[in-house]
């Protein structure tokens, strides 16, 4: 029976450049550097160690049919690994799995079959094992399409989380069952098993798991957004806030599922300001102001958050779009009366106003600060401004 895989449902985001490479130095190797007297050093042999055996023997292969397999896993499973952790950790992920799956078959030779330390160990399949691990720790609800030939030829998907299991319980089951034996037919299953942690490690380190469980969750949302199950939605995106709360994509979805339903309209909001203030927090100012000047036709002032009204109208005024900051500072001073960041907002709309030669209508601005929040450090620059211009009036009419 033949059985390999041929790929997934997943996308990848752009062209595997590392991946590539390693799949080219591999089959350099093979076809043009292990025929050479020096390729008996390739291979890793404990018994006669060099320093880069470690190296060399992850791009070593028994035959043709050894580097094909390798290769074959690599060319489905490394792309979306390298997607994962960008090229620079995917090289050391690669790295890293093949050593610590040459470090595990030492350990258990020593331990179990001392008589093979004196063996070469050589193949990918140890590092690719990593790459295999850290793919369906991180994409664990995607499709892996698997190519079999039992009596007819047929091909068949399965979830990556089982895929990772039934390799990882093949590997490691066999790994026990020949403890005590002169090997395991050729194969190196410790090897195998230590790449594979080694490949969990990195996952676990980086909370990969949690980023494969986000994306099957929000797979679920987007089902029931076009199902028309907001409620539904709604609630399972409050799970994934709980757990994300940073996360302003999610904000935006839960905010738009309230906004479909009848007297949710406060939920919305809420949900609306954090996803702004996700979006300035993280520099996307663009597309904060964007979709704060669609939000103020179907929302009013008070709904917005005077921190957040405070950061818009910064951010507006940074690119020049007085309109939209005037709207977010005088709509923080009016909604907003209590709060601390009311009277600021207003001399900065003040300021704005002058700058732009609306003198009448900052002064309107500037008086109201001063009856407003006569205590306020904005009413005491509003006093000393409004002085100011009074005197400057006066000097003209005098000359």
């Amino acid at each position: 029976m033949l059985l390999f895989p041929i790929g997934t449902d997943r996308r990848r985001r752009g062209p595997p450049w590392i991946t590539w490479a390693l799949i080219a130095a591999n089959c350099y190797v093979y076809f043009f550097l292990q025929g050479t007297p020096a390729s008996s050093n390739f291979e890793l042999v404990f018994a006669r160690f060099r320093w880069w055996m470690p190296i060399t023997y992850m791009f070593a292969h028994g035959d043709l049919m050894h580097l094909v397999g390798n290769m074959l896993f690599l060319w489905v499973f490394g792309p979306h690994a390298e997607d994962a952790l960008g090229r620079g950790r995917f090289v050391l992920l690669y790295f890293s799995a093949g050593l610590g799956s040459a470090a595990l078959h030492v350990v258990s030779s020593y331990a179990f079959y001392p008589d093979e330390l004196a063996m070469g160990l050589l193949g990918a399949s140890g590092a690719i094992m990593g790459v295999v691990s850290l793919f369906v720790l991180r994409f664990h609800g995607v499709l892996v399409r698997f190519f079999v030939w039992f009596i007819l030829p047929y091909v068949f998907q399965v979830r990556a989380l089982w895929v990772g299991i039934a390799f990882f319980l093949f590997d490691f089951g066999l790994a026990l069952i020949n403890i005590g034996t002169e090997g395991a037919g050729g194969v190196a299953h410790w090897a195998h098993v230590g790449g594979f942690i080694v490949g969990g490690i990195w996952a676990w380190a980086m909370r990969l798991p949690e980023e494969g469980t986000h994306e099957i969750k929000r797979g679920e949302v987007r089902d029931l957004i076009a199902a028309g199950a907001w409620r539904s939605a709604a609630a399972l995106l409050e799970e994934r806030i709980a757990a994300r709360p940073d996360d302003a994509e999610l904000h935006r979805d839960a905010a738009a599922c309230y906004e479909m339903l009848r007297g949710m309209s406060d939920r919305a909001a809420r949900h609306w300001n954090q996803h702004l203030r996700l979006l300035l927090l993280h520099g996307h100012q663009e597309e904060a102001l964007d979709r704060f000047r669609k939000l103020t036709h179907s929302f009013r002032p008070g709904d917005f958050d005077p921190a957040v009204l405070m950061r818009l109208g910064a951010a507006a005024e940074s690119q020049d779009n007085h309109e939209l900051a005037l709207a977010a500072w005088l709509a923080c001073a009016s909604a907003h009366p209590s709060a601390p960041q009311a009277p600021q907002a207003a001399l900065r709309a003040a300021n704005l106003l002058e700058r732009r030669g609306s003198e009448e209508r900052a002064a309107r601005v500037l008086a109201m600060i001063e009856e407003r929040w006569p205590e306020s450090e904005a009413a005491l620059a509003a006093s000393r401004h409004r002085r100011n211009s009074r005197r400057l009036d006066g000097d003209r009419r005098a000359t």
